[in-house]
C-alpha cells in the first residue's frame, strides 16, 4: 500500500509536545511520510490543548482550518487527538462533521492505523500512562529536550480539569527515564528539561515516597547532559533531601518552576492547594536560603471565585516584596466538572482582566530592576538559534526555560546551537538580555 503523506499541528503545554513527538514517531514507524506543511498532507492530525477557555478556543480556531484543508488542499483525512479529544469526543464529532476520527490521549497506537486506513470512527478511549519513547520524534532543537517523568495528577485542585483528562498520577520507573535520557544524551542533548503534571511528586506511586532527588542525582551523572531543569513543582510536595540536591548538583539548574497560584489563605484552601501564606513564605525563604543565584518562576491566578480586593491586594503585594524572577498570571477559568465552577461570588470579566494587568505591570518593573542588576555580570548562557537578522544569536540563561521566559540577545558570531558559554550581561531589550561573548577575559564584538 502507498505511505500516506502525514502532517502535524500541535498546541498546547510541553507534555503535549511530548505526545506529538510520540505520535510522529509511531505514525512514522508504521511507514508513513512525515512532512511538514499541513497543506502537503494527505492526512492531518491536530494534537489539541483543552485546559482553560483561550486554549480551547485556539484548538477549535485551529481543527476549523485545518477542515478547511479538506476542501482546498489535498488532505483526506482530518485526526483530533490531545486534551480537547479526551474531554469531549462527542461533541467535535457533532460540531465538525469534516473531523474523521478523534483519539484519545493514551491511544496514540490507534493512529498507525488511522492515518493510513478508512477505519469507522471511534470515540475517545484512554489507557494508562505510554512509557514507550524509542520511536520519538523530537521537535525541539537538538541540544535541548523535555523528559517527562510522570502523567497524570492527583492533588484535585478545584479549579482544575486536568485529573479529569490526564487521569491519576502515574510515575514511570526510575530505570525507563533513565534509559531514554542517555538516548538524548547520545542524541547531542545538553539540556533536560524535567516534566509532568507534578514532578515533586515522582515516585509516590511506585516507590511508596517521593524520588526525584534520586532520579535528579542519577541524571545528573549522565556524560553529555550539562543542564536539568526542573518544571512544574508543587509547593505542598517539595521536601529537604529535593532542596538538598538542586543546590549541590552543578548540572541542576538553580531554577525552579513553583506555581503558587495565589497567597491568600481562603482563596488557597477553596483553591483545595493544601498550603497556606506562611507556609509559601517559609518554603520560599527555605529555597532562597539552600541554592544559591536561584531563578523562582511562578504562576498565580486572578479573579477565583470569592477573591475580593483585600484577598487581590494581598497577592500583589506578595508579589512585590517576594520579587520573583519569572512569573506568569492567568485569569481564572470557570472549567466545567471542577468544583470551583459552582463556586458563588463569580469575579466579573473586566475585573479579572484588570487584577491581571496590574500584576503584570508589577511584575515588569520587578524583572527589569532585576536585570540591571544583571548588567556587567558573567553568567552561562545556552545558544538556541541563529538571531532573525543574522547578525547575532539567541540564548537563554540557566534562569530560563524554553519558549515560556526571557531571552539573550548576543552580540558576535563566535558560537554556534547548543554551546553553553559564559556571557557578559550589557543591557536589556524589554523582557529580555543583551550580552556578548567572553573570551579569554575579553569580550568579543
Amino acid at each position: 500500500m502507498k505511505s500516506k503523506k502525514v502532517a502535524l499541528i500541535n498546541l498546547g503545554c510541553p507534555k503535549n509536545l511530548v505526545d506529538a513527538e510520540e505520535i510522529l514517531g509511531r505514525v512514522a514507524d508504521s511507514g508513513s511520510i512525515i512532512c511538514q506543511y499541513p497543506e502537503d498532507a494527505e492526512v492531518l492530525i491536530v494534537n489539541t490543548c483543552g485546559f482553560i477557555d483561550d486554549s480551547k478556543k485556539e484548538s477549535i480556531d485551529t481543527i476549523l482550518k485545518a477542515a478547511r484543508l479538506k476542501e482546498d488542499a489535498q488532505c483526506k483525512k482530518l485526526i483530533v487527538t490531545g486534551c480537547l479529544a479526551q474531554r469531549y469526543p462527542k461533541e467535535l464529532q457533532k460540531e465538525v462533521p469534516e473531523i474523521d476520527h478523534v483519539v484519545g490521549l493514551k491511544d496514540f497506537d490507534k493512529l498507525t492505523n488511522l492515518s493510513g486506513s478508512g477505519q469507522k470512527r471511534e470515540n475517545a478511549i484512554s489507557t494508562q500512562c505510554n512509557d514507550d519513547w524509542r520511536n520519538r520524534i523530537r521537535l525541539t532543537p537538538k541540544h535541548y529536550a523535555y523528559l517527562r517523568i510522570s502523567d497524570g495528577c492527583d492533588n484535585n485542585c478545584s479549579y482544575c480539569a486536568i485529573p479529569g483528562i490526564r487521569g491519576r498520577f502515574y510515575s514511570r520507573t526510575i530505570e525507563n527515564i533513565l534509559e531514554e535520557a542517555h538516548q538524548m544524551a547520545s542524541e547531542g542533548v545538553k539540556e533536560i528539561n524535567v516534566i509532568s503534571q507534578d514532578t515533586t511528586s515522582y515516585g509516590v506511586d511506585l516507590y511508596g515516597k517521593q524520588q526525584l532527588h534520586v532520579l535528579l542525582e542519577k541524571l545528573s551523572k549522565i556524560k553529555g547532559v550539562e543542564w536539568i531543569r526542573i518544571l512544574y513543582t508543587h509547593p505542598r510536595h517539595f521536601y529537604p533531601e529535593l532542596i538538598h540536591v538542586i543546590g549541590q548538583q552543578d548540572k541542576i539548574c538553580k531554577y525552579i518552576d513553583l506555581p503558587i497560584q495565589h497567597i491568600n489563605d481562603t482563596i488557597l484552601a477553596k483553591m483545595g492547594r493544601g498550603v497556606t501564606h506562611a507556609y509559601i513564605e517559609s518554603l520560599i525563604d527555605d529555597l532562597r536560603s539552600h541554592i544559591n543565584r536561584l531563578f523562582l518562576r511562578t504562576s498565580v491566578i486572578v479573579g477565583f471565585p470569592g477573591e475580593t480586593e483585600d484577598h487581590f491586594a494581598e497577592l500583589l503585594e506578595f508579589v512585590k516584596t517576594t520579587r520573583f524572577e519569572r512569573l506568569g498570571v492567568f485569569t481564572y477559568s470557570k472549567e466545567e466538572s471542577t468544583p470551583a465552577a459552582s463556586f458563588k461570588k463569580q469575579v466579573p470579566q473586566k475585573i479579572k482582566e484588570q487584577r491581571l494587568r496590574e500584576v503584570m505591570l508589577t511584575q515588569q518593573e520587578i524583572v527589569l530592576k532585576k536585570h540591571k542588576d544583571l548588567i556587567g555580570n558573567s553568567i552561562p548562557v545556552i545558544i538556541d538559534e541563529k538571531n532573525d537578522n543574522n547578525n547575532g544569536w539567541i540564548g537563554r540563561t540557566y534562569g530560563d526555560a524554553p519558549d515560556v521566559d526571557s531571552k539573550v540577545i548576543i552580540q558576535g558570531n563566535h558560537v554556534k546551537a547548543g554551546d553553553i558559554k559564559n556571557m557578559r550581561i550589557t543591557g536589556t531589550s524589554g523582557y529580555d538580555l543583551t550580552a556578548t561573548f567572553i573570551k579569554n577575559g575579553k569580550r568579543i564584538k
